[in-house]
Order: C-alpha cells, then structure tokens, then sequence
C-alpha cells in the first residue's frame, strides 16, 4: 500500500514550495510519467503547517532527491488566480556530487502508474524539455538569458 500523501492533516492548504537547485551548469529536476503524460518538475511540495517555506524546500528536496539543500532564497513566486494557490520558488545549494534518489513517499508509488526518476539535467537542455509548470520553466529560462 502506498504512504504517498501520507501527511495530509497537517499540509497547508493552496501553497506549493520548490527548489531550483543548480550546481556546476546543471540542474536538478524530477522526471515523471503519470498517466502516460511525461513532464519534469522542481523537486517540491505542500508546506506543512509547522514549517517555513524554506524548510519545506529543504525537506521536500530530499524526500524526492536524497540531494541536501542548503540556504533557499525565495526567487518568484506564482499566484494562481482561478485555483487561489500559490507556488514559491526558492534557489538553492545542492550538492550534485550526491546521486540523486527518491527518499520519501514518491518511492512508495506504483512506477507502472506514477513514475519519478530524479536527474541532474544540464542546463541547456531545459528549452527542450517538457518542464511544468510552464511559467517556471520560462521564468528560468529569462533568468539565465538576464544573467
């Protein structure tokens, strides 16, 4: 039986925290196949009502990645006017001499329905992958342009 969503009770309702963790010109993303749909994602997830934003990030990072984060800084965030969410997305340290892999509940999900794999991916390639959501991946990308 899968623990995935396991902490629901204690999740705070409409917000989403997210690392953007680069190290080396490599990023570190998740990829998935849910549902036959294949995408990557910033490793991330729900706050917990006992946690900053930060410490979200840090926690979450290594549930999904078993990467160590260190000194999330809040780069944008995304408010979502039809859902009333709001996704924080943080920079961050990682160290990429670790190789990435699931920690928490993603690793007790049915791979056959919910597959997650997490990847150091350099950092040219991001144009041509399908990374959500969108208006992160393209804020990223503007980003890096700019700097």
């Amino acid at each position: 039986m899968s623990r995935y969503h396991q902490d629901e009770e204690t999740r705070v309702s409409g917000e989403r925290h997210a690392g953007i963790v680069i190290k080396d010109k490599k990023i570190l993303l998740i990829h998935r196949i849910k549902e036959g749909y294949e995408y990557y994602v910033f490793p991330g997830g729900h706050r917990r009502i006992d946690e900053t934003g930060s410490q979200t990030v840090i926690r979450e990072a290594a549930e999904e990645t078993g990467i160590k984060v260190n000194d999330p800084e809040l780069a944008f965030e995304f408010k979502d006017y039809r859902t009333r969410n709001t996704d924080y997305y943080y920079f961050c340290e990682g160290n990429q001499g670790d190789q990435p892999h699931l920690n928490g509940e993603e690793a007790g999900a049915d791979p056959e329905v919910d597959y997650y794999d997490p990847l150091w991916i350099n950092l040219e390639k991001i144009e041509e992958l399908n990374i959500l959501p969108k208006y992160a991946k393209w804020w990223l990308i503007e980003f890096l342009k700019n700097k």
